[in-house]
């Protein structure tokens, strides 16, 4: 790397004419900002977001996805291939390659925003398209929120397991605008980290439309999402007034018993409040998701048989969700694997990921209203409800129920381990054993060559 790449700058890559159906698809036209002058191409702009924020390594549709999972209790790699492997087996450090990509592209993707976020007021449009302005502003906003926050989950430990969020250069290094090439970054406190994820997502909020809009944020993406970084920040109230609000007023119901097990292979499903686009052009290739998640390909993310999950799993037939096991025990990496990226178009790299789903909402509701002394069963009845046959309500619930059902509802969907170490608990790794929420491998290194830049000024995580 020639600069930081929170430095990084814009090729300038112009698009060619396209109809208005490629014009949805996301985009590799990401235009410097003197080329960025026309509602089209903020539009391309906007598309060329998810164009980083997919196909690379450690990206939305590649070894993110399942990033959690492997570091907990419930999934292991069969293989030795070494991709997504390394994640399981606390193997990873500052040289490595999942925390440089990691690191590389959520970056490299703020840069873009930030470039035309210096320029987007200058670009004019009708009264009629205000709105859309308005929306395509909004978007970027709470890319750069979703970004930085997950940046924060690899690389900074969560505020409700932290020793001091205001300790110096416990957050990362926040990126806010375009920096001079000789700029050195130094990493902020953990609470100007939230405090930073909070404001933008305050911004993007009033601006995004609240109509459906698949493959991109819409008003009830970013408020769910809002609801996501308000747990990890320990504001459960905060949490569970957006989660209400998403509940009770979005147009995304709850999968019934029937969609199930079919929505993993379908677009744009009934619960899918953020959902990215893949294609068959558009993906991670063999570091798709659904190449780690299929024993004759990497093999790296298999349920580990005598974990909790894969055993409440297997003893409940008329939980929906125990359907979704791939018996693959003949294949080139035996194994049961998860049944959620299935691929479409005959072609395993080609899985949407889903970033935020209702699901995860009614569980955030429940996780906030248990902490703030509300009825956290009601959220937990309804979502049994629509996964269980013959379900009876139960009364109360505690958090080690609703930290166990969020396991069993969004397995393979990135959620296990930052769950439990949020709540300062440990996870039991099937390779390294106890991982308590405080140990330093919770958190991924730095990659070196960033610190390289400025190695007096940007500092290691401890223990790297």
């Amino acid at each position: 790397m020639k600069k930081l790449y929170i430095i990084g700058l814009l090729s300038a890559m112009l698009c060619s004419s396209c109809s208005n159906f490629l014009d949805k698809e996301p985009s590799g036209s990401l235009p410097v900002e003197s080329a960025v002058t026309t509602m089209t191409d903020l539009r391309n702009a906007v598309n060329g977001i998810a164009y980083i924020a997919l196909n690379g390594r450690m990206s939305y549709d590649a070894d993110f996805a399942i990033y959690a999972d492997l570091r907990g209790e419930d999934f292991k790699a069969v293989s030795n291939n070494n991709h997504a492997g390394p994640m399981s087996r606390y193997q990873i450090t500052r040289n490595d390659d999942l925390a440089y990509y990691g690191y590389y592209y959520y970056y490299k993707a703020i840069a873009n925003i930030n470039k035309v976020l210096t320029i987007i007021d200058e670009i004019p449009h009708t009264d009629g398209e205000t709105a859309e302005f308005n929306d395509y502003k909004g978007q970027l906003y709470a890319w750069r929120a979703m970004l930085h926050f997950d940046l924060a989950r690899l690389y900074a430990n969560i505020p409700t397991a932290a020793a001091d969020v205001n300790a110096t250069n416990s957050g990362i290094v926040l990126s806010t605008e375009v920096y001079d090439p000789s700029y050195i970054a130094s990493r902020a406190t953990l609470k100007e980290t939230y405090d930073q994820i909070l404001a933008d997502f305050a911004t993007a909020l009033p601006l995004l439309g609240k109509e459906e809009n698949n493959g991109y944020i819409n008003y009830w993406a970013a408020l769910a999402l809002r609801a996501r970084v308000n747990m990890y920040n320990g504001d459960n109230a905060a949490a569970l007034a957006d989660a209400q609000t998403v509940i009770t007023d979005s147009p995304y119901k709850l999968y019934t018993m029937d969609e199930y097990t079919k929505v993993w292979i379908q677009e744009f499903t009934s619960e899918s409040i953020l959902e990215l686009k893949v294609t068959t052009t558009n993906n991670a290739q063999r570091n798709s998701v659904g190449y780690y998640c299929d024993s004759d390909c990497y093999g790296e993310c298999a349920f580990v048989e005598d974990a909790p999950l894969y055993t409440y799993l297997t003893a409940n037939p008329k939980d929906v969700r125990s359907k979704l096991i791939n018996d693959q025990t003949d294949g080139v990496n035996p194994g049961y694997y998860p049944a959620k990226y299935p691929g479409r178009e005959g072609n395993i790299y080609v899985n949407n990921p889903k970033i935020i789903r209702l699901s995860d909402v009614y569980l955030m509701a429940a996780e906030a209203a248990l902490k703030t002394g509300g009825d956290a069963a009601s959220y937990i009845n309804t979502l049994r409800k629509n996964r269980i046959e013959g379900y009876t309500d139960v009364a109360s619930v505690t958090l080690e129920d609703i930290l166990f059902e969020r396991r069993v509802e969004l397995f393979a969907e990135n959620s296990m381990a930052f769950d439990y170490w949020r709540n300062k608990m440990s996870v039991k790794n099937p390779n390294v054993g106890e991982v308590n929420y405080d140990d330093y491998r919770v958190i991924l290194p730095i990659p070196q060559d960033e610190i390289n830049l400025a190695p007096d000024v940007l500092v290691q995580n401890p223990g790297y």
